[in-house]
Formats: structure tokens, C-alpha cells, sequence
């Protein structure tokens, strides 16, 4: 895996990775971890990755990496859980998001099937495309990009 790092706002310690890990309640997947102890917020130049959406459509999206860091006010990991787990508000729990676009949509770690597992699917999950079902429920459309962290980062260019 090859990374051109474009931006970051510096490193983060084991201790700050583990406490939001535990926040979380999942294990992050390892690769993403060391990732983020050397470049929080980290901003890519090889930021884009193309991908079928739900819609069966190529697509692609440029990424901006969420930040371990409460100071980050617009990207702070535990913040951005908020928006995509809120059951009451169409979202899905057992998302774990770690990418916004400017768009709103997220990537997300995906612990539906798994939520034991440190190494989840990718799913990117569009943040105002539902999906209604007969019992009147709903939730944002979720888009499978990925089986892996160490997938998801091979597919990334400029």
C-alpha cells in the first residue's frame, strides 16, 4: 500500500487510540490504527476511490479521515457516530465511521454481521438515501465498497 500524505494534524498516542477503541466498544481494524497514530485527520493525495454505488452506477469520492483528537470539532471520531447510529433518525448501529465526504455521506467500518471481528467490511453509507421497508421502517442506504481497511486503502488514487 502506497500513501502520498497531502495534510495531517500531527500523531496520536496508543493511549488516545485505545480510549476512543473503547468508547466505541469494536475493535478497530490493526493497519487503520497505526495509520491514525501517525497522521490524525489525515488528508491523502491519493484521496479518491471509485466504486458501483447502490444505484449500479460507477462513482468515485475523494476521502478526509475523521480525527482521534476533541479539539477536531467538524471530525472528531466520537462525534461522527452520533449522526449515522441514531436509530431515530433512519441510522443504523454497528457503524463505526472513520471517512466523511463534504457531501455528509460517511465510510464506515461495518460490524452488522461481526461485531467482534478487528477487521470489518467497508460500507459507505449515503447520509440522505433511505431505504423503506413493508414495516415502516427505514435507514440510510448503505453501499458495500470494500472487505477490508487493507482493501478499501489499495483502492485509493489520485
Amino acid at each position: 500500500m502506497s500513501i502520498k500524505i497531502y495534510n495531517d494534524n500531527g500523531t496520536n498516542s496508543i493511549k488516545q487510540i485505545k480510549e476512543i477503541e473503547e468508547s466505541l466498544n469494536y475493535k478497530l481494524p490493526k493497519l487503520f490504527k497505526e495509520l491514525m497514530m501517525k497522521h490524525d485527520a489525515l488528508r491523502l493525495d491519493n484521496d479518491v476511490f471509485d466504486f458501483i454505488n447502490y444505484y449500479e452506477e460507477e462513482d468515485e469520492r475523494d476521502i478526509n479521515f475523521s480525527s482521534f483528537k476533541k479539539e477536531c470539532k467538524n471530525s472528531f471520531i466520537l462525534d461522527e457516530q452520533i449522526n449515522v447510529n441514531d436509530v431515530s433518525n433512519n441510522g443504523i448501529i454497528d457503524l463505526i465511521v472513520f471517512v466523511f465526504f463534504a457531501n455528509g455521506d460517511y465510510v464506515c467500518f461495518d460490524y452488522r454481521h461481526n461485531p467482534m471481528t478487528d477487521n470489518s467490511k467497508v460500507v459507505l453509507v449515503y447520509h440522505d438515501d433511505f431505504v423503506d421497508y413493508e414495516d415502516c421502517n427505514s435507514h440510510m442506504v448503505i453501499n458495500h465498497v470494500a472487505d477490508s481497511f487493507e482493501e478499501f486503502m489499495e483502492m485509493l488514487h489520485e
